[in-house]
């Protein structure tokens, strides 16, 4: 997906799991949103990631106005302190920033250098910070792709094994100059981001367009899964699985499309015209994979819906839409964050109470059918009581 600011196509519909709502009972857990918990991060943002770091804040990164920018909270999302200047292209926008708290306790953030100038190469750079966020590293190239847009690199996205190799995926159209297909990517580093490896193309579907990677790696050393954005089940998007065992690390060569590593992440799978893209995976400590993506079921414009799944990122059913959107108001480019072991954070870029920008919520896993709406409040009001 080449524009955090544009809409590319139609939309989702779920036939099964949950497509009536939040209030609908579910025959698998699900996630209930508390509405009292609706705050806004930033206004005018869009594109966040959130990690907590190792003196419990709360580290958010964004995009605003094509310049990477972080904020701090210390209560938990509550209230946000004011923006720290990340990185910005002289050339360009910055944008897709992603940011990883490494276990030298270290923050790694990586995001996407977008040219306008013809000139640059569209690229992959990274920026370290030692004082838990407070100052930036100067930023490094990690991958340049070509100076064209339509041969650009897209959205990066890190994780860290417990060997300490960092691995860096992102959507990479540069090696098809003379198609519109588009593979993942891959880089590892051994020196926490000082150096990469050369670029490892870890899944291709032939003819299509694997988008959008959210790397995970599976608790209890069960492999590592990167969720994507998938043509090629369907013909239209679908959140789409691809796996590594630890023992393989991606060895066995890039992941096709009839590889039994890759799978639909969806129980039943979106069906055409419609589509679910923009994946965001992560895991409780419970097992139980939170899969988001953007949808508009039944509407016109795409909003945030979140699934939950099984320890091995298989059978995400139990759909729930963390922001009450009219239609017609977007929800884009949206995140999850687990605060701690129960509570899932969504965060989307959209409008609320007429304010745009990055807006998060709390909810909680429950078992099935016991879900209950609670009570809705202006969140501009409450803000103010």
């Amino acid at each position: 997906m080449r524009s955090p600011f544009s809409i590319f196509l139609p939309a989702l519909f779920l036939i099964a799991c949950g497509c009536a709502g939040a209030t609908e009972p579910q025959t698998s857990p699900a996630i209930e949103w508390d509405r009292s918990t609706l705050t806004l991060i930033q206004e005018g943002a869009g594109y966040a990631r959130m990690i907590r770091l190792d003196d419990g804040q709360i580290l958010c990164c964004y995009d605003r106005g094509g310049v990477i920018r972080v904020r701090k909270s210390k209560d938990d999302g509550k209230h946000w302190s004011g923006e720290t200047l990340v990185a910005q292209c002289d050339y360009g926008v910055a944008t897709n920033p992603e940011i990883l708290k490494l276990s030298n306790g270290w923050v790694l953030l990586s995001y996407n250098e977008r040219p306008r100038d013809g000139l640059h190469p569209f690229a992959i750079r990274t920026s370290i910070s030692k004082d838990a966020g407070a100052t930036w590293s100067r930023p490094a190239l990690a991958y340049a792709a070509d100076t064209r847009h339509e041969n650009g690199c897209w959205e990066p996205a890190q994780i860290q094994l417990p060997s300490g190799e960092i691995q860096l995926f992102f959507a990479n159209e540069n090696p098809y100059w003379t198609s519109d297909e588009q593979d993942i990517t891959k880089l590892r580093s051994s020196d926490n981001a000082a150096t990469w490896s050369k670029p490892q193309t870890v899944s291709f579907r032939p003819g299509h367009r694997d988008g959008m990677p959210s790397p995970l790696l599976l608790r209890d050393g069960k492999g590592i899964v990167v969720a994507i954005e998938d043509r090629g089940v369907t013909g239209f998007f679908n959140p789409v699985i691809i796996y590594s065992p630890m023992a393989d690390n991606w060895s066995a060569g890039p992941v096709d499309g009839a590889s039994e590593r890759r799978w639909c992440a969806l129980s039943t799978p979106v069906e055409p015209p419609r589509y679910a893209s923009a994946p965001c995976i992560r895991q409780l400590p419970s097992g139980r994979t939170i899969l988001s993506a953007q949808s508009n079921v039944g509407r016109k414009t795409v909003q945030m819906v979140v699934y939950v799944g099984d320890d091995q990122a298989r059978n995400f059913a139990a759909r729930s839409t963390p922001f009450d959107l009219p239609d017609g108001v977007d929800g884009l480019w949206n995140s999850l964050f687990l605060k701690d072991a129960s509570t899932v954070t969504a965060i989307s870029g959209t409008v609320i109470d007429g304010v745009r920008g990055l807006w998060a919520i709390d909810g909680r896993v429950v078992r099935a059918g016991s879900r209950t709406r609670r009570q809705s409040m202006p969140a501009l009001e409450r803000m103010r009581q």
